[in-house]
C-alpha cells in the first residue's frame, strides 16, 4: 500500500520504482493550475476555426445538457526490441471513487453553468424548454449515464484515458459523446432554435485522474504515470436563431487541480488502484468544471 506524496509512478525496463517530478507529463497544451479564487488567468477557451461567426445572435440561452466523462481507468504500453531481447511494459492506474459521488458532482452543475451565463448578461431559460419539441423528440439518446465505456468515442478529445464513465447534471438523457458532439445533431436543434427564436448550449467536460507518458528510446525504455486531477477536454456547442449551422467553442488549455484527491495507491509495478478520498476529489471537480464553465460563459459572450 502507498500512500500520498508518491502520486508518480515510473516504469522502465529492468526495474520497477516510485518517485516524484515536476516536469509536466502531457504534451501540447500548456498546464495551467486553478487559482485559489478559483478562477483561470487570461482565455482558455476559444470557438474552432471558422466557426466564430456561427456562436453570434446568443441573447435568451437554454441549456438542455450538461454531461461529464469520468476517467476511470487509464493504460499505456510500450516495447523494446533488441538484438536478443524483446520486452513489452505496461502501467494500468484504475480509480476507485462512488459514483454517488460523481453524481453529486454533476448535480451541481446546472445552477453553476447558469449562474455563469447570468453573469455574462445572457437571459436564461429553462433547460426543459425543448423537451416537448417533436425534432428533439427524434433525437436518439442512447448514452447510458454510469457505464464504463472505451475512449475511442472521445477521439475528438485529448487525453489518454481508455474507459470513463458519463453523467449528466440532473440526469438528462445523454447524447452526442462522439467527436462531434452535440454537431452530430445539428439539423434538428438549429431548426429548433430558430423556430423557438432562441439559442440551445450543450456542454462536455473530461475529468481526467491521471496522465501517462511513455518513450522507446536507444537504451532507455519507459512509462511513467502521474496522478494529477486536471480537465484537457472539454467544449460547449451553440446553436443560435440566426444561423443554419451551429459552432463550437472548445478549451485550449490542460487545467490542473493537483493530487490532493488520491488517498492511497494499492497494487503492485505496473497495476495500481487510484483510491480516491469522496471529499476531496468532489471538491477538486467541482473547481474544475467551475473555472472552465465561468471561460465558456466568457467565450461565448466575446462571440456576440
Amino acid at each position: 500500500m502507498l500512500r500520498p506524496p508518491f502520486a508518480l509512478l515510473f516504469l522502465s525496463l529492468g526495474f520497477a520504482a516510485l518517485t516524484l517530478e515536476a516536469k509536466p507529463l502531457l504534451g501540447g497544451a500548456k498546464s495551467i493550475a486553478v487559482g485559489a479564487d478559483g478562477t483561470i488567468p487570461g482565455s482558455v477557451a476559444s470557438p474552432m476555426m471558422a466557426q466564430g461567426s456561427y456562436i453570434k445572435g446568443a441573447t435568451k440561452v437554454a441549456v438542455p445538457l450538461i454531461a461529464v466523462a469520468f476517467e476511470s481507468f487509464a493504460e499505456a504500453k510500450i516495447s523494446s526490441t533488441g538484438r536478443e531481447f524483446s520486452s513489452t511494459k505496461s502501467l494500468e492506474l484504475r480509480l476507485v471513487v462512488d459514483e454517488a459521488v460523481q453524481r453529486s458532482i454533476c448535480a451541481k452543475l446546472q445552477a453553476m453553468v447558469e449562474k455563469d451565463l447570468t453573469a455574462q448578461g445572457f437571459e436564461i431559460l429553462p433547460k426543459e424548454s425543448i423537451d416537448t419539441e417533436a425534432r428533439w423528440l427524434g433525437i436518439a439518446k442512447d448514452g447510458k449515464p454510469g457505464e464504463e465505456v472505451k475512449d475511442n468515442f472521445m477521439s475528438g478529445f485529448m487525453g489518454n484515458g481508455s474507459m470513463n464513465r458519463w453523467f449528466t447534471a440532473g440526469d438528462r438523457p445523454l447524447f452526442g459523446t462522439g467527436f462531434t458532439g452535440a454537431l452530430s445533431e445539428t439539423s434538428a436543434l438549429i431548426r429548433t432554435a430558430r423556430e423557438r427564436k432562441i439559442s440551445l448550449l450543450f456542454y462536455r467536460f473530461k475529468v481526467q485522474f491521471t496522465e501517462l507518458e511513455g518513450k522507446n528510446a536507444l537504451v532507455f525504455t519507459y512509462l511513467k504515470g502521474r496522478n494529477l486531477l486536471h480537465l484537457v477536454s472539454a467544449d460547449v456547442a451553440v446553436f443560435t436563431p440566426e444561423h443554419t449551422q451551429g459552432g463550437m467553442i472548445k478549451l485550449t488549455a490542460n487545467i490542473t487541480a493537483g493530487s490532493d484527491f488520491v488517498q492511497e495507491l494499492q497494487g503492485s509495478p505496473g497495476r495500481y488502484k487510484v483510491i480516491a478520498h469522496p471529499e476531496q476529489y468532489q471538491a477538486d471537480c467541482l473547481a474544475l468544471l467551475s473555472a472552465v464553465s465561468k471561460q465558456f460563459a466568457e467565450a461565448i459572450r466575446k462571440a456576440q
